[in-house]
């Protein structure tokens, strides 16, 4: 199981940098350590996205979630943080708002410092590290050892490059 500390390690490994080869490099290594139900995952949030959608995610129930405690040691998985999302999106109806409070507090209890960081960032579609899609699409290239174009081509028609990852990985 990969954790969440360690995807976080190397996005902002990845944000630090200026250089484009070393991003994919970076990338294209960590992708290579992850277990196969992995990949969607971690492709997904190193391109800014989590995979639910930002749906019913907002400021303010950041902003209320996150008075939680903070975790001293990382112990988060991606798969942790990964069921925690898909909760908090399936929620919905009478009291939805309280109950998505909860859940994602409950998330951010089990964060440290700078995996919450990550989330909020995440969460909120502002993941700034220089690793969108367009460089996610080198980095499986360079993962998978294949032709960046032809994961370019697939990525486009499969609708994204978490399922091509996948797939190819």
């Amino acid at each position: 199981m990969t954790s969440l500390a360690d995807l976080v390690e190397v996005s902002r490994g990845v944000g630090e940098s200026s250089s484009r080869r070393a991003k994919i490099g970076a990338m294209a290594h960590f992708l290579r350590r992850l277990e196969a139900d992995e990949i969607a995952i971690g492709v997904a949030y190193l391109a800014g996205e989590a995979r639910q959608g930002r749906r019913g995610v907002g400021y303010a129930l950041i902003r209320e979630a996150r008075t939680a405690s903070v975790a001293e040691a990382p112990r988060l998985t991606l798969h942790d943080v990964d069921t925690a999302l898909d909760q908090i999106m399936e929620t919905s109806g009478r009291g939805s708002i309280g109950q998505r409070t909860q859940l994602l507090s409950a998330l951010f209890a089990r964060a440290t410092t700078h995996e919450q960081e990550f989330l909020v960032r995440l969460l909120l579609g502002e993941l700034r590290q220089g690793a969108l899609e367009g460089l996610m699409v080198d980095a499986v290239a360079a993962a998978a050892e294949l032709p960046v174009n032809e994961v370019r081509r697939v990525a486009m028609l499969a609708g994204g490059i978490a399922a091509v990852a996948a797939a190819v990985l």
